[in-house]
C-alpha cells in the first residue's frame, strides 16, 4: 500500500484528463490510498469518484495566507509516500515543501526556481506542450513504476447524479455554451457570428445529416442570444421543445457539469467547442465534433492529441463550420 497526495486545485476538466494518473494509481493497487488537494469548486465534483480516499480544500477563505495554514493544520500529521503537485500551481509546488513526503515530485509547465526544485523535490518532469497532456502523464506514470492502460475506465468509480430530463433517444447533444459567442469569451477566437435565426438554419443542417434528436445545452453563462432564440422559436418557455423535419428538439438551459455528463452518456454524438465537455464524451468513449481555434493548434494538441474518437471543425462562421460538420463521415 502506498498512499499519494495529489494537488488538483484547478479546473474540473483538468481533474477528468488527469485521471489517467490518479486512476491509474488507484488500479494498480486497490490498497493504494489517493488523497487530492483541490479547490471549492472542483473538490464538489471530485468527492463523486469512489476511488478518491480524502480531499482537502486548499481555498476556504480566499485568503493566501490563511488558505496555506489551514491546509497545512489539515495535513500536518500525515505522511505520505508521494506527494504530486499536479496542477502546476505555484501556491501548490510551495505547499508541497512543507508536506511530510518520502518522495515529492512536482508536474510543471512554467520555469521554477532550479534551487528550490533540487533542495525541496525529488523529481520534476516539465509539463510540455511538446507532447500531448496524457504523453506527459505517461512520463509520470512510467517514473512512478506504473503501466500505462491501453483503456481506462475513468467513470467506472463515479456516482452518475440521477438523471432529470426526459430525453428522446437518438439524440445528437449540441452544447452551445459561452464559447461560441463573441464577447463571452477569448477576444482573439474566430466567432460563429450566430443569431436565432441561424442556430435555427444550423439545426435543419444537423437533422438532415445525423438524422435523429437534438438535446441542446448551454454553459453557465448566460448568453442572451441564446435567450433570443428561445422567445423567438419555443412556444413554452418552461418547456422549450419544438419538432423540426419530425425530429425533437429540446433546449434545456438549466443544467449542473453533473446534468451534463448524464447528457452526453446518453447521446448518440456530441457537437462542442473543446473544453471540459468533450473530455468528458472521450472518457465515455462517445464521437465528438469539436471547434478549435486554427492559430492555437499546438495547445488544442496538447490537450486532445489522445483523443481517438473525435473530429474537429475549424472555429469560423457558422456558415463555414455547417459545411465542414456536414462533409465529416463517422464510421
Amino acid at each position: 500500500m502506498a498512499k499519494f497526495l495529489i494537488f488538483r486545485t484547478d479546473r474540473i476538466g483538468d481533474f477528468i484528463t488527469s485521471q489517467l494518473v490518479t486512476n491509474s494509481i488507484s488500479e494498480v493497487s486497490k490498497k493504494n490510498q489517493v488523497d487530492v488537494v483541490a479547490s471549492r469548486y472542483n473538490s464538489k465534483y471530485i468527492k463523486n469518484f469512489r476511488y478518491i480516499n480524502r480531499i482537502f480544500i486548499f481555498d476556504k477563505t480566499q485568503n493566501k495566507i490563511l488558505d496555506f495554514l489551514n491546509l497545512f493544520l489539515q495535513i500536518k500529521n500525515k505522511k505520505y509516500d508521494y506527494l504530486i503537485v499536479l496542477d502546476g500551481k505555484r501556491r501548490s509546488f510551495l505547499s508541497g515543501i512543507f508536506i511530510n513526503s518520502s518522495i515529492k515530485i512536482c508536474f510543471l509547465k512554467d520555469f521554477y526556481p532550479k534551487f528550490l526544485i533540487s533542495l525541496f523535490y525529488d523529481k520534476y518532469i516539465k509539463n510540455s506542450e511538446t507532447n500531448t497532456q496524457n504523453k506527459n502523464f505517461e512520463i509520470l506514470l512510467n517514473y512512478l513504476d506504473i503501466k500505462t492502460p491501453k483503456y481506462l475506465n475513468y467513470y467506472k468509480n463515479y456516482n452518475f447524479i440521477k438523471n432529470k430530463y426526459k430525453l428522446y433517444k437518438p439524440y445528437l447533444h449540441l452544447h452551445l455554451d459561452e464559447k461560441w459567442f463573441k464577447d463571452y469569451y477569448f477576444h482573439d477566437f474566430d466567432y460563429m457570428n450566430l443569431n436565432p435565426d441561424s442556430i435555427y438554419i444550423f439545426l435543419k443542417s444537423l437533422i438532415n445529416k445525423f438524422k435523429c434528436n437534438i438535446i441542446i445545452t448551454q454553459g453557465f453563462k448566460k448568453v442572451k442570444t441564446m435567450n433570443d432564440f428561445k422567445i423567438r422559436y419555443f412556444k413554452n418557455i418552461k418547456n422549450p421543445q419544438i419538432i423540426i423535419k419530425k425530429k425533437t428538439v429540446n433546449f434545456i438551459e438549466h443544467s449542473s457539469f453533473r446534468d451534463l455528463e448524464n447528457i452526453v452518456l446518453r447521446s448518440k454524438i456530441l457537437i462542442c467547442c473543446e473544453g471540459a465537455i468533450s473530455h468528458v464524451s472521450h472518457s465515455l468513449n462517445k464521437k465528438t465534433i469539436a471547434l478549435i481555434q486554427k492559430d492555437r493548434l499546438i495547445t488544442t494538441n496538447f490537450w486532445i492529441g489522445h483523443m481517438g474518437n473525435i473530429k474537429t471543425v475549424f472555429r469560423n462562421d457558422i456558415k463555414k463550420v455547417t459545411k465542414d460538420i456536414l462533409k465529416l463521415n463517422f464510421i
